[in-house]
């Protein structure tokens, strides 16, 4: 019985797994239809910051993490990431803003976008951090794979019917209510914070270890781009903690892009909100919104001030992320026969997403993982 492969969610997990499915050697004839139910990096995958880190992980996924991490490099160097999805390497600082100790501390080579703040130390240099605009990195991916024969289709997965002969057949339906089916001998749960769902829906008491991949709180970003004619913005990622005059803290992640534009997170969360049906149904809020841009104008009063028409609001966003409930950590492999999953990766969904991908592929297709060391991962 030849191969074919069902990958559910096309987010960065997804879609990675596609690709280094498509480009293994072992791949032959086998076929890989992808099925997402919004848009490609239509949840966190798009509207993440797309910072990456090598280095700041726990044990359990420090071997994929640095694996991943170089994955990105190369797959930069091939593809043009830099002008295709705004890979770069930078300097990561870890900053305090005190309206009441005041701003003594100059951040080195921040330029006049950050003139001063309260204490700073560097938390990675450029051999150890670097960033990705995730949506367009996911997407160019995507498109790659499809070059490779993937299949992508923009269905939600409705149905997984066992035929008894070692094969599923895959039922899913368009936004214009058109069924499509696919006959799988394997498939892949990669939809994210909707993993749980999806498993428990289509499985029932099957799903074992994907049901337990839940769906954070709703978190909130902003992008900002800064007046006409503003100095450039150095290539610093910011982890802050800051003390406003109000006397309000906060602790939001700040991360210029090579565009010119600045991703600003950590507002809080929507915890209220309950994970809808699509991706294209999450909504930012507005008081969490206007935290953010408070925090943003503290940080940069001269290039960062929306309110002041300093700079110019150009995306409010919000997402979900998938969380293991029970580990804390990805969850990466089979589960049963024919079924995988790969899921779980909380905030670091971007950074490890191609050594996800290559590890499953050499899963599926090597019966074991050859490039990372993910035995404590493993369902």
């Amino acid at each position: 019985m030849s191969q074919s492969i069902a990958i559910i969610g096309g987010g960065i997990i997804g879609t990675c797994t596609a690709y280094y499915l498509s480009r293994h050697p072992k791949i032959g004839a086998t076929k890989i239809h992808l099925f997402e139910g919004s848009s490609i990096a239509a949840g966190a995958s798009g509207k993440a910051g797309g910072f990456l880190a090598k280095d700041w992980h726990n044990a359990c996924t420090a071997s994929l993490t640095k694996m991943s991490f170089d994955l990105h490099q190369q797959l930069s160097d091939e593809f043009g990431g830099e002008s295709k999805w705004s890979y770069r390497r930078l300097t990561t600082m870890n900053v305090e803003i005190d309206s009441k100790r005041g701003r003594t501390k100059q951040v080195p080579e921040a330029g006049e976008w950050l003139k001063s703040v309260t204490k700073c130390s560097l938390a990675g240099t450029t051999d150890t951090t670097a960033q990705v605009t995730p949506g367009s990195f996911t997407a160019a991916l995507a498109e790659t794979a499809k070059e490779k024969g993937v299949q992508i289709s923009i269905a939600t997965v409705t149905e997984l019917h066992d035929r008894g002969d070692g094969t599923r057949e895959v039922v899913a339906v368009d936004d214009n209510g058109g069924m499509i089916t696919f006959i799988a001998t394997d498939v892949v749960f990669a939809a994210g914070p909707w993993t749980g769902r999806l498993a428990k829906q289509l499985l029932g008491d099957k799903a074992g270890p994907a049901a337990d991949v839940q769906p954070s709180n709703c978190s909130n970003s902003i992008i900002i781009r800064p007046s006409p004619g503003s100095a450039p913005i150095s290539g610093h990622a910011l982890f802050t903690v800051l003390k406003l005059p109000s006397g309000v803290f906060g602790e939001p992640e700040v991360y210029p892009r090579p565009d010119g534009t600045v991703y600003i997170c950590g507002g809080g969360s929507s915890s209220d909100d309950p994970l809808p049906e699509k991706c294209k149904q999450v909504k930012a809020t507005d008081e969490l919104v206007q935290k953010l841009k408070n925090y943003a104008s503290f940080v940069s009063p001269d290039f960062l001030d929306v309110d002041k028409k300093k700079a110019t609001l150009e995306a409010t966003q919000a997402c979900y992320r998938p969380n293991s409930g029970k580990t804390g950590n990805p969850i990466i492999g089979k589960f049963g026969e024919g079924l995988w999953i790969a899921s779980g990766h909380q905030v670091w969904g971007i950074n490890n997403g191609p050594g996800t991908g290559k590890v499953l592929a050499e899963l599926m297709l090597d019966g074991k993982a050859i490039s990372a060391d993910i035995s404590a991962l493993m369902p």
